[in-house]
């Protein structure tokens, strides 16, 4: 009778989104346990306040589930290590936010520290292999926050934005060409690297989304995102040609619209160690605390980056977390191509 009233009193769970049949049984396989320990003795719940007596039964259902046994233990044993201190600290920010987001929060970031350590084990060896399309494609759609956290969320592609920026871009002298001043010195007689060279092709990404400035005003903002063959060393032919894509903009007419604003990242593996443009634009902009920042004039920035500068961004970024984490991941060296570009496009869980 008394465990009846404590089903009526909501304290025992819902079981909301499982099957009837199933609930039906794990209620009665969880009442059933329930009344062997209160038989046996009363006493055990007599004086428990309404929380510590759910929180009781609610445990006694989950470890009466095999499947879940290991997951709860674990929790606790963490739980149970904690000194008094650290457990108050634990409930008090359970009072301003919820476990599952303190989860979410957590997840998000080490799945990203691991997307960044696969794509450095891309870039680092297997770098001569690797294709933008359909490989980097894929990557950078399903992690556009690896450009930072503005980029969270691009938005759907317009079709109308990127035909039109992609069509100024071939507008560009030699846009396409491409050769040995693409390559740094020790590279040119490298037959994989100039293989590479000719076989895969450049990455573009061009979104529009809406947004507010720093007076809460809304405007466009137009997001073009290059990304070189990885066998290509950025340098000042890379630069004058981002350069030149950005004058092109300014004097298109239909991109003059106030409300239009544009952010131009162009990406490779590395930076030419030979290139004095490039270095010298970054040196010019250093004040504005942007890494990869060459050319802000208020309407139009534009930056270079390698895929090292993106990932130390990250590290920065985000430091004292990861610094606190304190994660631990497999070694990726033994891993292959495919298994790395897989994962990092979504295709399994990482």
């Amino acid at each position: 009778e008394q465990i009846e009233k404590y089903d009526e009193k909501g304290y025992f769970p819902s079981y909301i989104g499982y099957e009837n049949s199933y609930a039906l049984w794990r209620k009665r396989n969880t009442k059933d346990a329930f009344k062997s320990i209160y038989l046996a003795d009363p006493k055990v719940f007599a004086n428990l306040s309404i929380k510590p007596l759910k929180i009781i039964i609610r445990m006694l259902d989950k470890l009466l589930v095999s499947n879940e046994n290991d997951a709860i233990f674990d929790v606790l044993d963490n739980v149970l290590d904690l000194n008094d201190t650290q457990v108050d600290l634990l409930a008090k920010q359970l009072k301003s936010t919820t476990l599952e987001n303190i989860i979410s929060t957590i997840e998000t970031l080490q799945k990203r520290e691991i997307a960044i350590n696969k794509l450095k084990e891309l870039m680092n060896n297997h770098y001569k292999t690797v294709l933008e399309t359909p490989d980097l494609q894929k990557i950078i759609e399903a992690n556009t926050w690896l450009f930072g956290t503005q980029y969270e969320i691009l938005g759907a592609e317009e079709d109308s934005f990127t035909t039109i920026s992609h069509n100024l871009r071939n507008t560009i002298s030699g846009i396409n060409d491409f050769g040995t001043e693409d390559l740094d010195k020790e590279d040119e007689n490298n037959e994989v690297v100039l293989e590479g060279l000719n076989r895969q092709v450049d990455l573009f990404l061009a979104r529009k989304r809406k947004t507010v400035n720093s007076t809460n005003q809304q405007i466009y903002k137009c997001v073009v995102i290059e990304i070189k063959r990885p066998s290509v060393s950025l340098n000042h032919k890379h630069l004058q040609q981002l350069l030149e894509y950005a004058s092109i903009i300014s004097n298109h007419p239909e991109l003059g619209n106030s409300k239009l604003y544009f952010e131009l990242i162009l990406v490779g593996r590395k930076i030419s160690k030979n290139d004095y443009l490039i270095n010298s634009h970054l040196k010019n902009n250093k004040d504005k605390n942007e890494l990869g920042l060459v050319l802000d004039d208020g309407k139009i920035k534009c930056y270079v980056k390698d895929w090292y500068t993106i990932f130390e961004e990250f590290n920065l970024s985000n430091s004292y977390l990861l610094d606190n984490l304190k994660s631990k991941y497999a070694d990726l060296s033994d891993e292959s191509k495919i298994s790395l570009v897989d994962d990092l496009q979504g295709k399994k869980a990482s």
